[in-house]
């Protein structure tokens, strides 16, 4: 089912947009119907919701079995300007082999410092290309959405994992997320690699790979507080 996320062509395009959530849906496994007399009839099991939409439990030790995430190898970013290539790059380590040599090759293709830094419009494109080498395929695979919602973000990453089709990228405002002594325009690129599996988005949380500091959490409730303007997020 198509996602309805917004391509566009501008970063700084703020339109909003709605995206209907994935039809995935579980069906709760059924217990084997047993014998049972009018005099002495077992209470009913309480029925469970399985994988995804499953109730997370209370206990710590068991609820490790709900963090769903994605392999990557996250790469640190090699220039001050580079997280939006070393981001991209983390997030293809899902999809193909990525190299030491491949930071400064999806810069170079971004013109991320012709411009001083990464559109993602650009680096919906790249990732693309870089795929469609790999895999020698045809094909758009990621490209970059706007005006994503909480709910949205939520919904999209499930689906992503579900469908195995890997990692997004986000961009936030530096100064709102981590870095409080960045400047105010100041963007960053980070990755989302997991998620908490949990029945309501805003409970949920999501496993980031920040290029500029290593693996973080965010709550999916904060997303919209931290999103750089349009909201953008880069996604297959």
């Amino acid at each position: 089912m198509a996602r309805a996320f917004t391509r566009v062509g501008s970063v700084l395009v703020t339109a909003g947009v709605a995206m209907a959530t994935p039809a995935i849906a579980f069906a709760a496994p059924q217990a084997p119907a047993g014998p049972q007399t009018a005099a002495a009839a077992t209470p009913a099991a309480a029925q469970h919701h399985w994988k995804i939409l499953w109730q997370p439990p209370s206990d710590e030790a068991t609820a490790k079995a709900y963090w769903k995430t994605m392999k990557i190898s996250g790469q640190k970013q090699k220039k001050g300007n580079w997280c939006g290539p070393a981001a991209a790059a983390s997030a293809l380590s899902y999809h193909a082999k990525v190299g030491s040599g491949t930071q400064a090759s999806l810069a170079k293709k971004m013109a991320t410092d012709k411009i001083g830094f990464t559109s993602p419009i650009a680096m919906g494109r790249e990732m693309t290309n870089y795929i469609n080498k790999a895999w020698k395929t045809k094909g758009t695979k990621y490209k970059a959405h706007r005006s994503v919602k909480n709910a949205n973000l939520w919904n999209g990453t499930r689906y992503s994992y579900a469908r195995g089709q890997g990692p997004l990228v986000l961009t936030v405002y530096a100064r709102k997320s981590w870095y409080p002594k960045a400047g105010k325009a100041v963007a960053h690129y980070v990755v989302i690699y997991g998620f908490d599996d949990t029945t309501k988005w805003s409970d949920s949380t999501y496993l980031i790979w920040d290029p500029a500091h290593g693996k973080r959490k965010l709550k999916a409730t904060q997303w919209e507080k931290i999103a750089y303007a349009g909201k953008f997020v880069v996604v297959w």
